[in-house]
């Protein structure tokens, strides 16, 4: 899987907050490095992109790890390319109202 991340990426993932402050201080340690992530996660499976939105994405991968709180990563293939780009680190439950149209 070849993986670019670049500081604006970085920054849209710190950026996406939930209510609880303890996955966003997590989530912002994960987000530094999200090479180890997807080395010691274990891949969930993609969906495909919603109708009419993300335009340069081909679909979104997610991965999943345990460090103080299950995290997810969702990574999206982007359409011009094989190139994968970070999208945000989420937790459970956003996961689980997104993930109805997830195949692995």
């Amino acid at each position: 899987m070849m993986v670019e991340i670049t500081k604006s990426d970085l920054k849209t993932i710190v950026s996406k907050n939930v209510r609880d402050n303890r996955f966003n201080a997590i989530k912002n340690a994960l987000a530094k490095d999200i090479p180890g992530y997807l080395k010691k996660g274990e891949y969930l499976g993609w969906r495909p992109v919603a109708e009419g939105k993300h335009l340069e994405s081909a679909y979104f991968a997610y991965f999943s790890r345990e460090l103080g709180c299950k995290t997810i990563l969702c990574m999206r293939k982007m359409a011009d390319s094989h190139v994968f780009k970070p999208y945000a680190i989420i937790d459970e439950f956003t996961y689980n109202a997104e993930a109805s149209d997830l195949r692995r």
